[in-house]
């Protein structure tokens, strides 16, 4: 799972950065899609989106898998991510 969220949160870095200015208007929509890409259909963690601002619910296995959700949060177009996610080992 590690690689996976790693790769996704690089992929959508990647495209932001080639848009440019234009990847600015990023709709919540995207944003959501984005976030919930990165994690992936079978995670424990839930992301909600409001205002361009992401929250993060549940809990992850590694601190590695945490990091990298955030980063994904980010590079989908998330102004401002809360965490309020645990890990468990």
């Amino acid at each position: 799972m590690k690689t996976s969220i790693k790769t996704i949160a690089a992929s959508i870095a990647l495209t932001a950065l080639m848009a440019g200015p234009a990847s600015a208007m990023v709709s919540q929509s995207n944003v959501q899609q984005g976030v919930q890409s990165a994690l992936g259909a079978g995670s424990n963690v839930f992301a909600s989106v409001k205002d361009d601002t992401v929250t993060l619910t549940g809990y992850f296995e590694s601190h590695a898998d945490k990091s990298a959700a955030i980063r994904a949060a980010d590079a989908a177009g998330a102004d401002r991510v809360i965490d309020l996610t645990t890990v468990t080992n």
